[in-house]
C-alpha cells in the first residue's frame, strides 16, 4: 500500500548546502538540492562512482559538519542544454549518527512547521470584502 509519501518514509526538504563525496578513487564537491534522514539529492559536476559505498560531508552553516556512509541509488544529467552539464545523484544513507539524523529531522520539521504556520495564518484570514462568498453565507 502506497503511502502519502510514496516509498519515502521521510519527507525531503530543499536546502542548498554544500557537500564533498568521497569515494576509494575520488573526492567530488556537489551542493544538496533536499535532504531526509535517510538520504539527499545532490547536484555536481561530476557523477561519483556509483558501485560500492562512499562517504559524504554535509557542511551545514552554522552547524557541524555532517558524516554520513552512502551509497549512489540514481544519477541523471541536469540541465543538458545550459552550459557544462551537471548531475543529479541520488544518494541513501546506510550510516548516519542518531545525532545527525535527529538534526536532520528537526530541521525539516522547522521548515514544515513554518509551512503549516502559513497556511493556516493564510485561511484564518478574514474575507478581503463583503463580496467573498464563505460557507456562512451559503443559503440552502
Amino acid at each position: 500500500m502506497a503511502t502519502p509519501l510514496g516509498r519515502r518514509q521521510y519527507s525531503r526538504t530543499s536546502v542548498k548546502w554544500p557537500v564533498t563525496l568521497l569515494t576509494s578513487q575520488d573526492k567530488t564537491e556537489g551542493e544538496t538540492e533536499n535532504v531526509c534522514p535517510t538520504g539527499a539529492f545532490i547536484s555536481c559536476t561530476v557523477v561519483p562512482l556509483s558501485e560500492g559505498s562512499l562517504r559524504l560531508v554535509i557542511k551545514v552553516p552554522g552547524h557541524q559538519p555532517i558524516n554520513v556512509a552512502g551509497k549512489v541509488v540514481w544519477s541523471k544529467v541536469v540541465n543538458p542544454n545550459q552550459g557544462a552539464p551537471s548531475f543529479g545523484v541520488g544518494v541513501q544513507f546506510t550510516k548516519i549518527s542518531e545525532n545527525d539524523s535527529h538534526f536532520l529531522r528537526e530541521v525539516i520539521l522547522k521548515r514544515y512547521g513554518k509551512l503549516i504556520n502559513r497556511l493556516i495564518a493564510r485561511t484564518e484570514k478574514p474575507p478581503r470584502n463583503k463580496e467573498d462568498k464563505s460557507i456562512d453565507n451559503v443559503q440552502t
